[in-house]
């Protein structure tokens, strides 16, 4: 999976999680949902975590160096 396909299904995740979390509000009790959320999340961090040991911070919430890496690469609106 390279970069960009990496951060779309990123974005994926973040989507259904947040819809989930949307639904348990109403459904606090429904053990479906609260396992898939459970399932997603884990999803999500695995991927999370993979993108950045190879792009590096997707934020500066997730900077733990000692320098500011989330400066390199291109920005966002910088496109491909």
């Amino acid at each position: 999976m390279n970069q960009n396909e990496c951060l779309q299904q990123l974005q994926i995740y973040d989507f259904a999680l947040q819809e989930a979390a949307l639904f348990l509000n109403s459904h606090p009790n429904n053990a479906n949902a609260i396992q898939y959320y459970h399932i997603v999340q884990e999803a999500s961090q695995q991927l999370r975590e993979h993108y950045q040991a190879l792009y590096g911070p997707l934020s500066n919430r997730e900077n733990d160096e000692d320098r500011w890496l989330y400066i390199n690469g291109k920005w966002p609106w910088e496109g491909e």
